[in-house]
């Protein structure tokens, strides 16, 4: 699924956005991210700089949700998530943080496949309506 712009650009002004992940016994987990970047429109990139549980859980099971709001406005997008910690996707996304944040040990890129995208915005018309 595209990210329409007008998500991506309001993707881009939150600083911090929440990651949900389960283990496969459907255990839920959720981390708070700052290193994050839509590429290509319809993948989202994670670096992992301090995940365990996380991390677990994606090797386990690849369906993730991910929320970011800024007041009553906000989104969730669901979709598959690969990790990897070697590569030219990789590299790629490790220089790019370290050039924003160069003190960051990057350990691991998060590549999401975005699957669905849903308001989370808090009115009647919009809450829970798919995009």
């Amino acid at each position: 699924m595209i990210i329409p712009q007008d998500i991506q650009d309001f993707f881009d002004s939150i600083p911090f956005m929440a990651l949900g992940t389960c283990d496969r016994d459907g255990i839920p987990n959720v981390s708070v991210i700052g290193s994050k970047k839509i590429v290509d429109d319809n993948k989202i990139w994670i670096i992992d700089t301090f995940f365990d549980k996380t991390k677990d859980n994606i090797l386990k099971n690849k369906n993730v949700s991910i929320s970011f709001w800024k007041g009553i406005i906000g989104y969730q997008i669901k979709g598959k998530a690969k990790y990897v910690e070697s590569g030219e996707k990789f590299e790629i996304a490790k220089q790019w943080i370290l050039k924003l944040k160069p003190r960051k040990i990057v350990k691991g890129l998060v590549i999401v496949d975005v699957t669905d995208i849903y308001s989370i915005s808090a009115n009647y018309e919009e809450a829970g309506k798919k995009i």
